[in-house]
């Protein structure tokens, strides 16, 4: 899985559904991202007397990822993304690291990361959907690109350390890094680091694995639902534990298709199939050990 293996920014898949169909409970919307990434071809949805098949669900929920990642238009975005960069490069540097500038680069890390995931997640809705946009998937990549990079950048050339002084070598380093943000600032949003600057600052993402002609995104989306499910059975397990520790009645549910069913709710009475389920993991086991050989 790779970078969100840990499915930290997973709950923006959920927000996704609710964005797409905004009539639909949360428990629903749920349901609805776990069907239309692991039922079969046939899955449909209806709401607002249409009925969407999974194909048109996954473009949804594509649409609305992206969208969440823009503010006013893509153009402005990038702006904004390269002036928040450049101005905790600044920060970071200027001889004294404070609570403020610390709390700054942490939400920024945050923001960018966040929206990372939601592009790569859409760019594998999109393949999943099996949309033919070149245009589109050559867009996305881009930006994925740029928020790797510039993650990359804000990591490496800034201190992960609060109320310190930073050093005049480390000022005079972040100087032409400062100055190249403001100067790719000024190109606009058709341009980015030169192959030669991503070299030189060790921030190379143009041939990341994950972002070639080979990589499988359904398997991916597959695997991703997977490991959020097995997180919140674990977390349902806990929450049981403490609450038969306080003497607090808890129903025992042992058959794993129960458990899903009760953490998302049901649209029509649908039930989670177990046995679909298993095979998965059991795709998932063998697809990895494949892996660990091919490695």
């Amino acid at each position: 899985m790779g970078r969100y293996s840990s499915c930290t920014y997973f709950e923006t898949l959920y927000d996704a559904v609710s964005s797409g169909f905004p009539a639909v409970n949360r428990p629903e919307a749920c349901t609805i991202l776990r069907e239309t990434i692991l039922a079969p071809s046939d899955y449909e949805v209806e709401f607002n007397n249409a009925v969407y098949n999974q194909e048109q669900i996954r473009e949804l929920v594509a649409r609305e990822l992206i969208n969440a990642c823009i503010d006013q238009t893509p153009e402005q975005t990038f702006n904004d993304i390269l002036e928040g960069a450049a101005q905790i490069m600044k920060h970071m540097n200027d001889g004294y690291i404070s609570t403020e500038d610390y709390n700054e680069r942490c939400q920024y890390l945050e923001h960018i990361s966040r929206d990372e995931f939601r592009l790569f997640a859409a760019l594998a809705f999109l393949h999943a959907a099996q949309k033919n946009d070149d245009k589109l998937y050559d867009e996305l990549i881009l930006n994925i690109i740029r928020l790797r990079e510039i993650n990359d950048l804000i990591i490496n050339y800034t201190r992960d350390e609060v109320e310190i002084e930073v050093g005049r070598d480390e000022f005079e380093q972040a100087k032409p890094i400062y100055r190249m943000l403001k100067s790719l600032q000024s190109l606009g949003y058709d341009y980015n680091f030169s192959p030669r600057e991503r070299s030189g600052l060790g921030i190379d993402h143009e041939n990341d694995a994950d972002l070639g002609g080979e990589f499988n995104y359904e398997h991916w989306l597959k695997r991703l639902m997977l490991l959020q499910l097995r997180k919140e059975i674990a977390m349902d397990n806990i929450d049981e534990a403490i609450a038969a520790e306080e003497g607090e009645a808890v129903a025992n549910v042992e058959d794993i298709s129960d458990r899903i069913a009760q953490l998302r709710g049901m649209v029509d009475r649908r039930h989670f199939d177990k046995n679909r389920f298993r095979q998965l993991e059991e795709a998932e086991q063998t697809d990895s050990a494949e892996d660990e050989d091919a490695n």
